[in-house]
């Protein structure tokens, strides 16, 4: 029977709340003041989702205590690890500290101090799952059940691809879950119901017509695209050039950078984001031309601008020039931003560096879903709670790998954390050589 402590159930909140006392007031990189910015002067967009914008505005209070939004972040993502092992792992002194080396990790505790929405919605899936894990032992759904998924309502949408993902998953379940298989894909279907929801509601409040960027749902093509016709040995044919410059002139199309980084098309002289949306069905029909005359090529292009979400050199060698995927300073701002406690804040980021520093294993996606999958098949006492847990990283590896639009470790958050808390416990289970126990949902 799991008997949660109070230790093991306050101590990662802790350790968020030393993170980010220590980094007081967070980390702000570039995407958070954007959001910061849009929160703060009313003009909301949809590149980051507006229901996002939205949540920064109420726990920010309007931008005037942000130290608490990033309060909240931290110990939010820090309670919904907790919540997962929980449902997850049998009770004992291997759960215990697996979630506390983690969440004494920069993966939770400098990722959570930032103004950044993947841990919003790692949290929303986390919690879901826990959910859903206790619901499938002879145990009723309970008050605190219910709860986690109308959270998970909540957060799922701070991020475009949440919804996607929830879709997803609710199918391979059907297809590949032996148990509760229906129960499962229902849950999923009924989150994504309230997640479609929520997005709707809130992209109308900013008075916009798609809750997604035209540019944005069509730039991992435009990079492949960009990518690809730096290959001298690549030439578009007359007509394929005639539907490209109706977005962007013919000499601002190639763009070595978008082989690994942001494509700088999107800031061209030429480029006009105002033509993408009328024009999509043509850029989707002129890449699956150059696809059929060139696949060996723009499969090697799209592999390479994803590998954080391939095995380490699938898609080539990691690039060194990605954007590091924990941020760990204040850039300048207008918000009067700056560390409390610099001398502490100094030290503490150091861990966030160091993780930047191994991302091509720390930040790869599909390395830790190797290693829950392969977890997964050894302990037969795990696989029953760890396989929902697999078809939701499995259904946000297959999103990323087909429409990131630069390779960020960021966005496998669900996935990193899942595996490397596993891989924890595992290895922890070895050393306390703890006796292997039925989990029995608390």
């Amino acid at each position: 029977m799991i008997n949660s402590s109070r230790v093991e159930r306050w101590l990662p909140l802790a350790l968020g709340f030393a993170w980010w006392l220590a980094l007081y007031p967070g980390l702000f990189g570039e995407d958070s003041l954007i959001t910061l910015e849009q929160a703060r002067s009313g003009d909301v967009t949809v590149w980051f989702t507006a229901w996002w914008v939205y949540v920064i505005q109420f726990l920010s209070i309007g931008t005037r205590a942000i130290p608490l939004l990033t309060l909240c972040g931290v110990l939010l993502l820090a309670w919904s690890v907790t919540e997962w092992a929980i449902a997850i792992f049998p009770a004992g002194r291997c759960r215990q500290w697996s979630i506390a080396l983690l969440c004494a990790s920069p993966l939770v505790g400098a990722l959570g101090i930032q103004v950044r929405h993947d841990a919003w919605m790692t949290a929303g899936f986390l919690l879901c799952l826990s959910s859903f894990a206790r619901t499938t032992s002879s145990q009723r759904a309970s008050t605190g059940d219910y709860f986690k998924l109308i959270l998970a309502v909540l957060l799922i949408p701070t991020r475009h691809n949440g919804l996607g993902t929830l879709i997803a998953a609710a199918v391979i379940g059907v297809l590949v879950l032996r148990a509760h298989r229906w129960r499962f894909s229902g849950t999923l279907t009924g989150v994504a119901a309230g997640v479609f929801l929520v997005t709707q509601i809130a992209t109308a409040a900013a008075g916009r017509s798609h809750s997604i960027d035209p540019v944005q749902a069509v730039e991992w093509m435009m990079a492949d695209i960009s990518c690809l016709v730096t290959d001298n040995g690549v030439e578009p044919t007359s007509d394929e050039w005639l539907s490209l410059e109706t977005i962007a002139g013919r000499g601002d199309w190639p763009q070595p950078v978008a082989c690994r980084f942001v494509s700088p098309l999107l800031i061209a002289p030429t480029f006009q984001p105002a033509q993408v949306e009328p024009n999509t069905r043509g850029l989707a029909m002129t890449w699956w031309s150059l696809f059929r005359r060139y696949p060996l090529k723009m499969t090697f292009v799209h592999l390479r601008r994803v590998n954080l979400f391939l095995p380490p050199f699938l898609g080539g060698i990691p690039e060194q020039s990605q954007t590091p995927f924990i941020h760990s300073t204040i850039l300048p701002n207008n918000f009067d931003l700056r560390w409390a406690f610099p001398r502490v804040a100094e030290v503490a980021r150091l861990p966030a560096r160091a993780w930047n520093a191994m991302r091509a294993v720390l930040a790869n996606a599909a390395v830790w879903l190797i290693v829950l999958v392969a977890i997964a098949w050894r302990r037969a006492d795990l696989r029953p709670r760890l396989l929902p847990t697999i078809v939701v990283c499995v259904a946000l590896e297959l999103g990323l790998l087909a429409t990131a639009p630069i390779s960020e470790g960021r966005y496998g958050l669900p996935i990193l954390i899942a595996g490397q808390l596993t891989l924890l416990y595992v290895a922890l289970e070895r050393i306390f050589k703890s006796p292997r126990a039925i989990v029995t949902p608390s």
